[in-house]
């Protein structure tokens, strides 16, 4: 039985948006019950995950509640204690190489998914055993235009020149990607980052943390900066700054060395709906449903990479995935985080209450 408090909005949320094309879905497709989908909550999250894929239930008959937020440990219990209430999670890359590790998920079926969906349409590089690429999400170089009307820095190297971009400037305030951010400051290219010298990465961040003037603790703070212009440079969430942008905030960005972290659907095992969960996750491959999420939030990359030949220009310009966009961007290396993750947290920590 799944918990009543799981079944309210958001169940009402997905079940009612109709499908496009229905009678081309695949009869492997239907089925009945209710799927539990965890993701990252809020409201923003809600509405592109609508967009995304809430025409499952009506085209398949299975209905789809929402819960928040991902946490491995907490899966790790519920298979421990034979109550995993999870059908479909929603795990950062690093989250999803624990749980593989604690054998907590279930392989990807690839022959259903390609069933539905050409495999020529999707990025090979965040197709795995265990996970299928959700969403990308980035940090980027931004300012204020009203500060630097003739363009920002183009480069992290630029952006701790103080001399040719004097400004407040703040960072977020976490080792992942403060580590890639002040050794591509320091010089090094994005392709050469990993393994990371932490030696060499703290020397880097002692170069740099005298130029932050503002450590961000929570991403949401994002917005109360922009809105209130408080910093005049910004080493930001591409979707927090953007959604300010198109806000009306005087703010750029640049793509160029962008940090970008990969998220991946899993099915964790010994949920209560594998079969219908794989149904699920083949069909926010759909380059309909990734269409219709990228139009509402252009602020992010997808798995179906065929989609970006059906955006407009002025869509394409917004997405850390778009061609044009991506060619100089740094992929956050979650294997290497894993690894040594926790040291650096430690070390980390005591670098930034004595910056």
């Amino acid at each position: 039985m799944y918990p009543k408090r799981l079944l309210t909005a958001a169940a009402i949320m997905f079940g009612c948006i109709l499908p496009a094309n229905a009678q081309d879905i695949p009869p492997a497709f239907k089925g009945s019950g209710t799927l539990i989908v965890n993701n990252w909550g809020g409201p923003t999250v809600e509405k592109m995950h609508k967009a995304w894929y809430g025409d499952f239930p009506a085209a398949t008959g299975i209905s789809l509640s929402a819960t928040s937020v991902p946490d491995v440990a907490k899966l790790k219990i519920m298979k421990q204690v034979n109550n995993v209430e999870w059908d479909v999670v929603d795990f950062e890359g690093n989250q999803m190489l624990m749980a593989m590790k604690d054998d907590l998920l279930e392989p990807i079926d690839y022959d259903l998914l390609f069933s539905l969906v050409p495999k020529e349409q999707l990025d090979p590089n965040v197709l795995t055993k265990y996970g299928v690429g959700s969403t990308a999400f980035s940090t980027v170089i931004a300012w204020n235009t009203q500060v630097f009307p003739n363009g920002g820095p183009k480069d992290w190297v630029e952006f701790f020149d103080t001399e040719k971009f004097p400004g407040r400037r703040a960072l977020y305030a976490n080792p992942k990607p403060s580590l890639e951010i002040a050794l591509m400051a320091a010089g090094k290219k994005a392709d050469e980052l990993y393994p990371i010298d932490i030696d060499e990465a703290f020397k880097a961040l002692d170069a740099i943390g005298p130029k932050v003037d503002l450590w961000v603790e929570k991403t949401s703070q994002w917005d109360v900066l922009i809105q209130n212009k408080e910093v005049d440079l910004m080493g930001s969430s591409l979707a927090r700054t953007m959604a300010q942008i198109a806000a009306g905030e005087p703010y750029a960005v640049t793509f160029n060395q962008s940090i970008v972290e990969q998220s991946f659907w899993t099915i964790p095992k010994g949920a209560p709906n594998v079969k219908n969960a794989q149904k699920l996750v083949a069909w926010m491959m759909r380059k309909e449903g990734a269409k219709a999420a990228l139009e509402l939030l252009p602020y992010y990359g997808m798995a179906n990479i065929a989609v970006y030949d059906s955006l407009p220009a002025a869509t394409l310009a917004k997405l850390p995935g778009a061609p044009e966009n991506a060619k100089n961007t740094h992929k956050i290396d979650a294997q290497w985080w894993l690894d040594n993750g926790e040291a650096v947290r430690t070390r980390w920590l005591d670098w930034l209450s004595k910056s």
